[in-house]
């Protein structure tokens, strides 16, 4: 077949294209369509439908056929072959490809076959959608260069088999009222929530996927509910189970679609919260955050200025802020301090009605809310927790040396601690200063209680390094120093250092260190001073990443949170 060209213009221009050089000839003003001339997109692409639904019942029947059309005819001179491929879209399977060289320019699949390349070849999930993508691609090789030609298409396929804890709706349905659709939280699309009035009976939740009616449900029928995130299952709806209520109230309800759980609790019974404030004519301004506490998820702690004035704190769960904690007792309140008073979770506006605390007058408090136990307690200045004060102590005097006044300890309350020992090599501080301690490794100050200190982040490193007398090489240790101030302001260093150590015999005169190998989760016995404490540690264990210290009450938690 001859090959058309139009030349139209009096110059002679070089293209290079990969490999291959041609010359094209052309006169005048006109414009030439090079991309026409060169390339005749004809492969057109399409599907027998954009959306499919497998179906078990019909195993052999044809649920998608595909089918092309040929490339453009340049001749005796070109090859055209063809390149069909198939993929999932976000699977990490490879793609499937076929070369096609007998002029079939069409693909048919049953239900079973594209049930079984969608779960077993790219592990798509039974009785989910997944978006197929198909691609022709016709290649044409010759005296001169073809831009492929390539066309696609995108169908949707719905597997059949095991239900999905998956869907495009949810519904709340509890006997005797409409079902009421949910909506997932604007912080996680995967949690639902919902917060009101239902009375007594069976509930569950409806859900539509694609073309089912499903349910979230018990596993076993007429289940009791919990305070606990319930395991749940998803049946058709025709089959469902249900929760049973026990009686009418106000109730908080969680779907969470990662857990496959829900969380069915009477308000009151436990307080959910994201975010806790401080509120009323207490607090100038926009509301107090209340921060949630290291050492335990359920304490909430503020210390700062109040007025004199109401006080109640706002609840922000699930995007909103529904809810307060206000005394258990109804009405204003006054404060009992340094008390544990009893508090009750009721709605935000009546709580700004008068279900409040009364703050007698201007000053710092103390507050430490127990959301588990259902209290707090309120600290004024005058019955604030004081913080421990340790030395001085110079203990080069105590060991029988010459007295070094450049060597005192730090007198004072405990406001910093650091971790010590070879569980991080005896690196040095972030600065450079050689002591040993290290700002990352630094032990925060509860808000809660500030004898209570904690670390809370990384798995702490379990490197091997000689001991103090550099006699033994030992791995994971660690004791606990309060900083001493050096000429130069610094506050560390672990010469002549009040000690938090372990009851292991340690032996300064014998230059003898001692070690207690820590178990996650459980207490032990702190011993506290400048003595042969110095040198009894605790060999942490692995994968560490909490460690709580109560210097009052001299006990340390070891644990992996």
């Amino acid at each position: 077949m001859k090959q058309k060209y139009e030349i139209k213009k009096s110059c002679l221009r070089l293209l290079g294209m990969t490999v291959l050089s041609f010359f094209f000839v052309a006169c005048g003003n006109d414009d030439i369509d090079n991309n026409y001339s060169r390339n005749n997109y004809e492969v057109n692409l399409t599907a027998s439908s954009e959306n499919v639904i497998l179906d078990e019942s019909k195993p052999n029947e044809v649920a998608l056929t595909l089918e092309w059309t040929p490339s453009h005819d340049y001749g005796n001179d070109y090859i055209v072959t063809y390149n069909y491929q198939m993929e999932l879209v976000g699977s990490k399977a490879d793609a499937i490809k076929e070369y096609e060289d007998g002029g079939m320019f069409i693909r048919n699949y049953t239900n079973k076959e594209l049930q079984d390349l969608l779960v077993d070849k790219f592990d798509q999930l039974t009785s989910t959608k997944g978006v197929m993508k198909f691609t022709v691609t016709a290649s044409t090789e010759g005296p001169r260069l073809i831009v492929p030609d390539i066309a696609t298409v995108s169908v949707t396929v719905k597997t059949y088999g095991a239900k999905q804890f998956m869907a495009d709706k949810v519904f709340l349905a509890v006997e005797g009222q409409e079902d009421i659709e949910l909506v997932p939280t604007a912080s996680n699309p995967q949690q639902y929530v919902y917060s009101g009035e239902l009375p007594a009976g069976r509930i569950y939740f409806p859900v539509l996927y694609g073309d089912e009616e499903n349910a979230i449900c018990p596993v076993t029928p007429d289940m009791a509910i919990t305070t606990e995130s319930m395991e749940a299952t998803v049946v058709d709806r025709t089959e469902t189970n249900a929760w049973i209520l026990p009686e009418t109230g106000n109730y908080r309800i969680t779907v969470d679609f990662d857990a496959k759980t829900v969380k069915i609790i009477a308000l009151g019974e436990i307080i959910e919260i994201d975010k806790l404030y401080l509120a009323g004519s207490a607090v100038t301004g926009e509301d107090i955050e209340v921060a949630r506490t290291l050492e335990n998820d359920n304490l909430y702690a503020f210390r700062g200025e109040l007025k004199a004035g109401s006080l109640y704190l706002p609840i922000l769960f699930a995007d909103t802020k529904q809810y307060a904690i206000a005394p258990k007792t109804e009405g204003a309140q006054d404060v009992e301090y340094a008390q544990d008073m009893p508090l009750k979770q009721i709605a935000l506006e009546k709580a700004m009605r008068g279900a409040y605390w009364n703050i007698p007058e201007d000053g710092i408090y103390r507050i430490v809310v127990d959301a588990e136990n259902q209290n707090i307690r309120i600290y004024s200045q005058d019955t604030d927790i004081q913080s421990k004060v340790v030395g001085p102590w110079n203990a080069q005097n105590a060991f029988g040396n010459t007295q070094d006044e450049t060597l005192k300890t730090y007198s004072g309350p405990i406001e910093k601690l650091w971790m010590y020992g070879t569980f991080n090599g005896r690196q040095t501080h972030d600065d450079g200063v050689p002591a040993g301690f290290q700002d990352k490794y630094t032990l925060n100050q509860s808000l809660a209680n500030p004898n209570v200190f904690v670390y809370k982040g990384a798995n702490l490193p379990r490197q091997t390094a000689g001991d103090y007398w550099e006699k033994n090489q030992i791995t994971g240790s660690v004791m606990f120093f309060v900083g001493v101030k050096t000429d130069d302001g610094v506050e560390r260093t672990n010469n002549n250092a009040y000690a938090f150590g372990s009851t292991a015999d340690a032996d300064r005169d014998e230059k003898r260190c001692g070690y207690i190998t820590a178990t996650a989760g459980t207490s032990l016995e702190l011993v506290e001073g400048q003595d042969d404490n110095r040198y009894a540690y605790f060999i942490i264990p692995e994968n560490t990443n909490y460690v709580m210290v109560d210097v009052e009450n001299l006990k340390v938690i070891f644990d992996h949170k």
